[in-house]
């Protein structure tokens, strides 16, 4: 007998909604894919234009009294609690993804951690490619090391979540420090009523250094590192890949983890009960933890400042 569809549903369909939402149309299984979003008729009008076979059903509110195998909330930093509490008081999720920034106020981790343990999810996940990035790598460095990271003018604040999950990873897990030199607040360009920094940031741990650079210059992000026998370069997202290399020799080559190449993998993880790998996505404590640091740092900056 066939099974039934896995039930996907997604909250904020944007341009990491839409992403989210092409990992499961592009494959060849069966999924029954629900899309939430409050512009939902524009967004209806548009996938309508293209040859779907998926099973869809369009919303403009949460949900109610629904199972699903997995929500995804894909909407902004400010929204995202609010949605949670709305999905979890009403619907069943067996699988949660969420997106970042998680939240950009320090209460809002207490209360989410809170309706989270209130609830039997298996896997609490967030998109945050960093630590999927260091196990692609599979490297170990000797010793300490000073490390710089080139990214993109004026993308400082939306990617720091990512290079900090990074870093993090790069040390294991251990505690370290965040400093910064001729920090600037700016507009986003991105989205209305959010910011973006531009200037140097350094993350620094007992075992290493990592100095953070947003210049025009760069064409794609670049992590440059040096221990105490080699040296490594990565270069992340150049036409969708990423090159990773030893000595200046190149030892691996791997695409970027773009949502819409792995989230149905991780999925196919997260529910299949033999694989022990299942953290490509870092889990939710993880990346908590690495926001509250992020935002406490920001206050200690700026004054009313909201990440993405």
């Amino acid at each position: 007998m066939k099974s039934k569809p896995k039930k996907i549903l997604i909250i904020g369909v944007g341009s990491m909604g839409i992403s989210h939402f092409n990992s499961f149309i592009n494959s060849k299984s069966d999924y029954d894919i629900y899309l939430c979003d409050k512009k939902i008729n524009q967004l209806k009008k548009n996938i309508k234009n293209l040859i779907i076979k998926k099973k869809l059903h369009f919303l403009s509110k949460v949900p109610k009294n629904q199972k699903f195998d997995l929500a995804i909330i894909s909407t902004n930093s400010k929204e995202r609690l609010k949605v949670l509490k709305d999905l979890l008081k009403f619907n069943l999720v067996k699988n949660l993804i969420l997106e970042k920034f998680l939240f950009n106020k320090i209460d809002n981790y207490s209360q989410c951690e809170s309706i989270l343990k209130s609830k039997k999810i298996n896997n609490i996940n967030v998109n945050s490619w960093g630590n999927y990035i260091f196990k692609q790598l599979n490297f170990k460095l000797n010793g300490n090391f000073i490390a710089s990271y080139y990214l993109r003018k004026n993308g400082l604040g939306s990617s720091l979540i990512h290079i900090s999950d990074l870093f993090s990873s790069l040390i294991k897990n251990e505690n370290f420090d965040i400093s910064a030199l001729n920090l600037i607040k700016i507009k986003s360009k991105r989205r209305k009523d959010y910011n973006e920094m531009t200037g140097r940031i350094v993350l620094k741990s007992k075992i290493g250094l990592l100095k953070i650079h947003d210049t025009s210059k760069t064409k794609y992000h670049t992590l440059k590192i040096k221990d105490e026998r080699n040296s490594f370069v990565l270069q992340l997202n150049n036409k969708k890949k990423c090159y990773f290399f030893k000595n200046k020799k190149l030892i691996k080559t791997f695409n970027f983890p773009f949502a819409k190449n792995t989230t149905e993998k991780i999925f196919l993880k997260f529910i299949d009960n033999k694989t022990k790998i299942k953290n490509d996505f870092n889990n939710y404590n993880n990346i908590s933890l690495l926001s509250k640091k992020i935002i406490f740092f920001i206050k200690s900056k700026f004054k009313n400042f909201n990440l993405t």
